[in-house]
């Protein structure tokens, strides 16, 4: 392959956008294409309509079907699409032309294993920017327009045979995933017959958290936030610290086999999460007021307390409880106390919990092994690309 500079293999334009101060201008029978709309392949429509008189009095362009189309500017840039209908675009979009030296699918293919290098290439100003002046002067492997031919029909293939590869695989991380809900579901349903008791009678006290937030460069304990918790776990691998008097540490301190509960968030299965507080948390971490603290009596296991709380029957009391204020969703210790415990002796409990775990630990194998599956079928179009065009030369 030689290189040659795009400009000599195509022309470009870019597109405009009407005056939205004009109404005239818009809901006609033009389709205008914004740069969010390119899908990495065929457009079949569009989102917006304009009018010929709103064509005719901005610098928007009627493009001809087989118009090649880049985005620009923004964070879509480096997004492509191919027009399957006669279309005009906005400013933000460069359309391409190839002439009859350049197949516009094999440009399409090319253009796709370099976006990473154009996307680099657009940052620098106010926002990712990425001149037609820039894309004039890419230079392009170049080989007969037979082969050009060829190497794109043989990438249509290969990446088709990857993107059902890629839908499958997230076929199995979802289902793989679920197993994690249905193995709940099925633990808890093998105690349907077991006297239920609310979670408030296991309980000493509740207390929300740590009123004031640290500053970045404050020294002290830890003070634990939502995103120390949410996972299900206590992450300590990012602490916030803060200034507090030897009264708020005594107060907000946590012991081992605390409950922390997530009291305030705006995600509807992140309010209501619960994590254990382990021995080998230090002595002196202490939790700020998106948390609440449960202290719970003897004759019930911490981590038996937390799988019920996390219970789908318990996950959709707290949910449809959950109220907002200000956007956000909250729950309080009612909704915590209401929640039901299956009555079980202690020694039961703690089987329950090693045998529940013991399924959540190859439930995860499972759906990290299909994540990872499904990220390495992500990667294989770029590689795919990458060495479907292999430049070397120099430019002509």
């Amino acid at each position: 392959m030689k290189l040659i500079l795009l400009s000599r293999l195509a022309g470009t334009t870019s597109g405009g956008t009407p005056s939205r101060g004009n109404k005239a201008y818009y809901g006609g029978d033009i389709p205008w294409l914004k740069s969010g709309e390119l899908p990495d392949g065929e457009i079949f429509s569009a989102e917006e309509m304009i009018t010929l008189q709103g064509l005719e009095n901005s610098s928007a362009k009627l493009l001809p079907i087989g118009t090649l189309l880049l985005a620009m500017y923004g964070a879509t840039v480096g997004k492509l699409g191919i027009l399957t209908f006669p279309a005009a675009t906005n400013q933000a979009i460069c359309a391409i032309t190839p002439n009859e030296n350049l197949e516009r699918d094999y440009l399409f293919y090319w253009l796709l294993s370099i976006r990473n290098k154009l996307i680099i290439t657009s940052f620098g100003g106010a926002q990712p920017n990425i001149s037609q002046t820039v894309i004039r002067d890419l230079r392009v492997p170049w080989v007969p327009i037979s082969e050009q031919r060829q190497i794109a029909v043989r990438l249509k293939a290969q990446l088709a045979e990857v993107e059902t590869a890629r839908q499958a695989a997230q076929v199995q991380v979802r289902e793989a995933e679920l197993l994690r809900r249905r193995l709940l579901q099925a633990a808890f349903d093998s105690l349907v017959d077991v006297k239920l008791k609310k979670f408030g009678e296991w309980v000493t006290s509740y207390r929300n958290g740590f009123g004031r937030r640290p500053g970045t460069e404050e020294t002290g304990p830890i003070v634990l936030r939502i995103a120390d918790v949410s996972s299900g776990q206590i992450d300590l691998s990012k602490p916030r610290r803060g200034f507090v008097s030897d009264k708020e540490a005594n107060t907000y301190r946590l012991e081992p086999d605390n409950l922390l509960f997530i009291r305030v968030n705006g995600a509807r299965e992140i309010v209501g999460r619960c994590c254990v507080v382990g021995a080998d948390i230090p002595h002196d971490v202490i939790f700020n007021d998106h948390l609440i603290r449960v202290c719970l009596k003897s004759g019930i296991d911490a981590e038996f307390a937390r799988f019920c709380a996390g219970s789908p029957a318990a996950r959709a009391l707290i949910e449809e409880a959950a109220s907002t204020s200000a956007g956000q969703l909250t729950i309080n210790q009612q909704v915590i106390e209401s929640i039901g415990i299956p009555d079980l002796p202690l020694d039961k409990q703690r089987q329950f919990v090693q045998r529940l775990k013991a399924q959540l630990a190859e439930a995860d194998a499972i759906t990290q092994a299909a994540a990872a599956q499904l990220a390495e079928i992500e990667c294989l179009p770029q590689r795919i690309l990458a060495q479907a065009f292999t430049p070397q030369g120099s430019p002509s």
